[in-house]
C-alpha cells in the first residue's frame, strides 16, 4: 500500500503487514477536477484549486498534530489508471480501515455554526451518510474524528486579507454515538466496534447500506466486500444487479444465515401477517434497497433442522428448510431468522415443491458463532454532550487504563472473575472556579449470566488528590451506598445507567435535578474528618502521657516535703541540744539544703508540665472546634479536664479507636466529671453500632449521670428507633426519670421522634406522667409543633385537657406558638377551647390580647370561643384587642358578633 508522508507530502510504498502507523481519510467525492489524484501528487501539485486541497493539506496537518508520520487517501493512494491495484485496493480497503491508527471523516457540506443532535441538521443529512463506500469507512475503524471546515481570515503585507479553509472537529464516533446511530440505524455497539460485525445477520448488514448509492452501480456491491468480510473480482460494466448477485453467491458459501433471503419486508415489524410483496421467479434480492425493512431480523439458535448449506445452482436456490402448509395449501419455507424483539416469529418464503436431495452439514460459521464480544469485559459509554448541557465535563478516570477518551467508553478491568466486584472513579468538573468537583463511582459484578451495574455519586474538592480518594474509597462505601445523586452548591447531579439489550453495554445518562431533597455525601469532609480524628487522638494521648508524669512528680514532691517536715521537727528537738548535737546540725543542715533543691527542682519541672499542659488544652479547643464545624455540631461538646480518650471516641462513633481502647483494659463504665458513661455519650448520639458494642463489653444500662439522665433517656431524645429498641430488649427502665423528671417518652415527644414514642407506648410506658412543671408529652409535643406525635399521643390516649402548673392545657400553650395545624388538630379531637389558666384567660382572650390575628381567625372560622366569656378582671377578648391596640382582630372580633348576634 502507498502512503502519504505528512512532512514532504510524497508518496511511499510499504508492504501490507509493515505499513507504519498511519491516519486515514473518510470523504465524499467533489468534481473530479477538484480531487488530487494519484497523479497529481506524484508531480506534486498538491495545490491546485478546490476542495481536494483542503482535504489533502487538512488530512497531514492533523495527522502531524497526532504523532503520526503518515497518511492515506483514496483519491492520491490509488493508481485507478491500473484496474489490477484497483481491484485489490477495493478488496483490501475495510482492512486498511480497521488498521488504522485513527479515521478521519471530512463533511464538506456541514457548517461550524449548527447543532450536530438537532433533528434535519445539516450533519444528520449529509452526503456522508447516504454513500455506499463511507459505510465500510464509519464500520472498520475503532478511533473517528468527524471535521468540516471553517473559513479563516488572516492579513497580509499592507492592508489586504486572505481567506484560507481550517479544519473544525465536530465530534467523535464515540460521542456522536446515539446521534449517528440514528441516522444509519447502526447498533451503537457495532459503531463503537464492542460487538463483532460477523455477529449482525446477513439482514441486517444489508440494511444499513440500503439508503446508500454510489456513483457506479456496481460499487454498491463492491464496497460491502469487507462488511462481509469476503473478496471477489471487479467487473465493471458487468451491471449492479450482477455484482449484487455475486455479492450474495459469495456471501453463501462462507455461511449458513437465511437472513440473506429476508429481504423485501414490508414496515409494520409487529405484525405477524406482515410477508411483503410476493415477487414471482425471483428469490434473491435485486439491492441492499430490498432489505430496507429487515434491520430488525437476527439470526435464530442452530439446530439440526438448519444445518445444510444454501446454494445457488442452475438459477435456483437450494436449501433444506422445515416446511409449514398454511390452510390455503401454500408451502412455506420457514428461515432461521426472524424479529429480534418477537422470538415466536420467523420469516417464510412461498415455495413450489421439488424433489431434493441431501446435503452434508456445514461448519458453523460467522454469525452461527456464539461470541459477541471482543472481550470479556463490560463498557460504559457516555455522550460529552450530556455533560457539556449540564456544564459538566470528565477530567479524570481511575484507573487511568479503563479510559478511552477517543471513543467515549470507559471499560472493565480485565481479569474481573464472575462474583468479584469492580470498581470505577470518573471525575467530573464544572467550568466554575469556586464550585466542587462531582465523583461518579461505577460498580459493576458478574454473576453467572447475569451482570449487574449501578452508579453512586458524591463530591469533593478540586484540591483533593484523585488518588487519595480512591485508596481511602472503601472504608467510605458503608456511608455512600444508595447515594445515586449529589449537589455541589450550584448543580444537583444524577446519574443513572442504561442497559443495551442483549450486550454488556451500559449508557451513562447525568441529569440535572431539582427540588428534591437528599444528603450529599461529601468525600473531601470525610477525608479531613478522618485526619481530624487521628489527630485529636494523639493530643489525648499525650495528655494522658503527661497526666501520668505530672501525678509521679506530685507524688514524689510530697514525698520530699514529707521528708522536709521530718527533718525540720527533728532540728527543732536537736536545737535544744545544740551544743552536744553540733555536728547532727551540721549533717541535718545540709540535708535540709539538699531537700531544699530538689523541692525547687520538681517544683520548676511541675511549672513545666503545666505550661506544656495549657498548650496541648489550647490546640484541644482548636480542634474540637473544628470537629464541631466539620460535623455540624451544635449540641455536643466535650471540655478538656477530666475526659478520656475512649469517652470521645464512643461519642463520635469511632468503634476501632473504642475496641482498641477496651482491649488494652480501659473500663467500660468509668464516668467522666459529670458522670457521662462511654454508653450514656454514645446513646446521646444515637450511635448504634456503639451502643452495641459497649453493651456486650458490660456497659451498665441504668447509669446516669449528673442530672439523671440515663441511656434510654438520650437515646430516646436522639430518635434513634433501633438503639432504644435495643435498650429496652436489654432490660433498660422505660419510666426512667431525669432529675427534673423527664421520661423516655416525654424526651422523645419533645425532640418529634413520632416513631420512638409509639414503640415506648407500645411498651407500655406512662402516656400522662408529667415532668418539671407538670409538662406532659402531649404538651411539649404541641408545644413543638410535631403534629405527627401529637396525633399518635391523642391516638393512644393522653388526656387532652391536661394542664401544667400554670394552668395551661396543650391547647392553650400552643396557641402562643401560633401552631395552626396543631390547634386543628386539637380542636377536632375534642380540646376545651374555653378552659382557662391560672389567671383566668381564655385562649381567644390571649390570642387577641398578643396580636395573634390568625390564630383570632382560625378560631372564629370554627366557630369556637366565647365572645362575651370574661377574665378575673372582667375583660372580654374585645377589651383585651383593644387595650393593646390590635386593631385588625377589634375588626374580627365585632364581625363575628354581628355574624353570630
Amino acid at each position: 500500500m502507498r502512503l502519504i508522508n505528512v512532512n514532504t507530502f510524497k508518496l511511499e510504498e510499504f508492504l501490507d503487514y509493515r505499513a507504519p502507523p498511519y491516519a486515514i481519510l473518510s470523504h465524499t467525492w467533489g468534481n473530479d477536477s477538484e480531487e488530487l489524484n494519484f497523479r497529481d501528487v506524484e508531480d506534486g501539485n498538491i495545490d491546485k484549486p478546490g476542495i481536494g486541497s483542503v482535504k489533502f493539506r487538512g488530512t497531514c496537518r492533523q495527522a502531524a498534530r497526532d504523532n503520526l508520520g503518515y497518511a492515506w487517501i483514496d483519491t492520491c493512494c490509488i493508481d485507478k489508471t491500473n484496474l489490477v491495484e484497483l481491484s485489490e485496493a477495493i478488496n483490501s480497503m475495510f482492512r486498511w480501515y480497521h488498521r488504522s491508527t485513527i479515521c478521519y471523516a471530512f463533511l464538506s457540506d456541514v457548517p461550524t455554526t449548527e447543532d450536530p443532535r438537532k433533528a434535519e441538521s445539516k450533519f444528520q443529512r449529509s452526503r456522508w451518510f447516504q454513500r455506499g463506500w463511507t459505510l465500510q469507512e464509519l464500520l472498520a475503524p475503532k478511533t473517528m474524528r468527524f471535521y468540516c471546515t471553517i473559513l479563516i481570515t488572516s492579513r497580509r503585507t499592507g492592508a489586504q486579507f486572505s481567506m484560507t479553509q481550517e479544519w473544525h472537529l465536530l465530534g467523535t464516533k464515540g460521542s456522536m454515538s446515539t446521534t449517528i446511530a440514528s441516522v444509519t440505524g447502526i447498533p451503537r455497539e457495532y459503531l463503537l466496534g464492542i460487538a463483532r460485525l460477523h455477529t449482525a445477520s446477513i439482514a441486517q448488514r444489508m440494511s444499513w447500506a440500503a439508503h446508500r448509492d454510489t456513483k457506479r452501480k456496481e460499487d454498491l456491491a463492491y464496497c460491502l466486500l469487507g462488511i462481509f468480510d469476503i473478496t471477489m473480482p471487479m467487473i465493471y460494466g458487468e451491471g449492479g444487479d450482477q455484482a449484487f448477485f455475486r455479492l450474495q453467491e459469495q456471501i453463501m458459501k462462507v455461511t449458513r444465515d437465511d437472513s440473506i433471503l429476508a429481504w423485501g419486508l414490508g414496515s409494520n415489524e409487529s405484525s405477524a401477517a406482515n410477508t411483503g410483496k410476493a415477487i414471482a421467479g425471483r428469490v434473491m434480492a435485486k439491492s441492499p434497497a430490498d432489505f430496507a425493512n429487515s434491520g430488525h431480523i437476527i439470526c435464530r439458535d442452530q439446530s439440526l433442522n438448519y444445518m445444510s448449506s444454501v446454494d445457488i445452482s442452475g438459477g435456483s436456490i437450494r436449501a433444506y428448510l422445515p416446511l409449514l402448509i398454511t390452510s390455503t395449501g401454500q408451502t412455506v419455507g420457514l428461515l432461521n431468522c426472524g424479529p429480534e424483539k418477537n422470538a415466536q416469529q420467523v420469516v417464510g418464503i412461498p415455495l413450489i415443491e421439488l424433489a431434493t436431495t441431501p446435503k452434508p452439514i456445514r461448519i458453523k460459521h460467522d454469525s452461527q458463532e456464539n461470541v459477541s464480544l471482543d472481550s470479556s469485559g463490560l463498557y460504559f459509554h457516555y455522550e460529552d454532550s450530556d455533560f457539556t448541557d449540564i456544564n459538566l465535563k470528565i477530567i479524570d478516570v481511575l484507573p487511568k487504563s479503563c479510559w478511552d477518551e477517543e471513543r467515549a467508553l470507559i471499560t472493565s478491568m480485565p481479569g474481573t472473575k464472575d462474583g468479584t466486584l469492580g470498581q470505577i472513579l470518573i471525575r467530573l468538573r464544572q467550568n466554575e472556579a469556586e464550585s466542587k468537583d462531582f465523583v461518579m463511582v461505577l460498580e459493576y459484578k458478574e454473576e453467572n449470566t447475569d451482570i449487574l451495574a449501578e452508579c453512586l455519586v458524591l463530591i469533593c474538592s478540586r484540591n483533593t488528590v484523585f488518588e487519595e480518594l480512591a485508596t481511602n474509597l472503601p472504608s467510605m462505601m458503608q456511608k455512600l451506598y444508595g447515594k445515586m445523586q449529589a449537589k455541589n452548591g450550584l448543580l444537583s447531579l444524577r446519574v443513572t445507567l442504561e442497559r443495551v439489550a442483549r450486550q454488556p453495554i451500559f449508557l451513562i445518562q447525568p441529569e440535572s435535578v431539582f427540588d428534591e431533597v437528599f444528603t450529599t455525601f461529601d468525600a473531601t469532609l470525610e477525608l479531613e474528618g478522618k485526619m481530624l480524628a487521628n489527630e485529636c487522638l494523639q493530643l489525648l494521648d499525650e495528655n494522658e502521657e503527661i497526666q501520668r508524669e505530672e501525678n509521679e512528680l506530685e507524688d514524689k514532691l510530697k514525698h520530699h516535703d514529707k521528708i522536709l517536715k521530718e527533718v525540720k521537727e527533728e532540728q527543732d528537738v536537736i536545737s535544744a541540744k545544740i551544743k552536744e548535737l553540733e555536728e547532727r546540725q551540721k549533717e541535718l543542715a545540709e540535708a535540709e539544703k539538699a531537700n531544699i533543691e530538689k523541692r525547687a527542682e520538681m517544683i520548676s519541672k511541675q511549672v513545666e508540665m503545666e505550661e506544656k499542659l495549657q498548650g496541648l488544652s489550647d490546640q484541644w479547643e482548636h480542634k474540637q472546634r473544628l470537629w464541631n464545624a466539620l460535623h455540624h455540631v451544635v449540641d455536643f461538646n466535650f471540655g478538656w479536664k477530666g475526659r478520656t480518650a475512649l469517652e470521645w471516641a464512643a461519642a463520635y462513633g469511632l468503634i476501632d479507636v473504642v475496641k482498641k481502647r477496651l482491649e488494652e483494659g480501659a473500663d467500660v463504665n468509668a464516668p467522666d466529671k459529670d458522670g457521662c458513661t462511654p454508653l450514656l455519650a454514645a446513646s446521646l448520639r444515637g450511635n448504634l453500632e456503639m451502643a452495641k458494642l459497649l453493651i456486650e463489653e458490660g456497659a451498665v444500662l441504668e447509669a446516669a449521670d449528673n442530672e439523671g439522665v440515663t441511656p434510654i433517656l438520650a437515646a430516646s431524645a436522639s430518635g434513634c428507633f433501633e438503639l432504644v429498641e435495643l435498650l429496652l430488649a436489654e432490660g433498660a427502665d422505660i419510666e426512667s426519670k431525669s432529675k427534673d423528671n423527664i421520661t423516655p417518652l416525654i424526651a422523645a415527644s419533645g425532640r418529634g421522634h413520632p416513631n420512638v414514642a409509639r414503640l415506648l407506648l407500645e411498651r407500655g410506658a406512662d402516656i400522662n406522667f408529667k415532668a418539671i412543671e407538670d409538662i406532659t408529652a402531649l404538651l411539649i409535643a404541641s408545644v413543638e409543633g410535631y403534629i405527627d406525635v401529637v396525633q399518635l399521643l391523642l391516638d393512644k390516649g393522653a388526656e387532652i385537657d391536661a394542664k401544667n402548673n400554670r394552668g395551661e392545657t396543650a391547647l392553650l400553650a400552643v396557641s402562643r406558638r401560633m401552631k395552626k395545624d396543631v390547634i386543628q388538630l386539637l380542636v377536632n379531637r375534642g380540646a376545651d377551647v374555653e378552659l382557662r389558666d391560672e389567671n383566668g384567660v381564655t385562649m381567644l382572650m390571649g390570642a387577641s390580647g398578643a396580636g395573634l390575628t390568625d390564630i383570632v381567625r382560625q378560631l372564629l372560622d370554627m366557630g369556637k370561643g366565647n365572645l362575651y366569656a370574661q377574665d378575673e378582671k372582667g375583660r372580654t377578648a374585645l377589651d383585651w384587642a383593644t387595650e393593646n391596640g390590635h386593631q385588625d382582630i377589634v375588626q374580627l372580633l365585632r364581625d363575628a358578633e354581628k355574624a353570630r348576634s
